[in-house]
């Protein structure tokens, strides 16, 4: 094993490490977990013997294992964006909801204030 190879997976068990401990998220956390671990499998192997991954992708008609890990990451951060997207839209959606409750709330308090002033007089 190269120093360059002990390198690559040490930074892949790091970024694995640090994503599921840090992105939020409390349902999905074990799913978080299996992924995690299976990425690092699946990086480890491909970075000890690089010839496997080339074999694989031979069988799926590719000519090579650097065009396969293009392509899977291709996918994968199109998969990224759409639920990055997906996300953002129910963020937005929840912050609609809370500003316009937020505006009913004043409005009430606002007239609530309004009526207290005028039955002083």
């Amino acid at each position: 094993m190269s120093i360059f190879q002990l390198l690559l997976i040490l930074g892949v068990v790091l970024i694995a490490a640090l994503a599921v401990r840090f992105l939020p998220g409390e349902r999905s956390l074990a799913l978080k977990r299996i992924f995690a671990i299976l990425f690092v499998l699946a990086a480890v192997l491909a970075i000890l013997f690089p010839n496997v991954l080339t074999a694989i992708a031979h069988a799926f008609g590719i000519g090579r294992g650097t065009d396969l890990l293009l392509y899977v990451f291709i996918v994968a951060v199109m998969a990224f964006a759409v639920a990055t997207i997906r996300a953002k839209a129910r963020s937005d959606a929840r912050v609609t909801k809370l500003a316009r409750a937020v505006a009913l709330m004043d409005a009430r308090n606002r007239e609530g204030t309004e009526q207290e002033k005028g039955t002083e007089q």
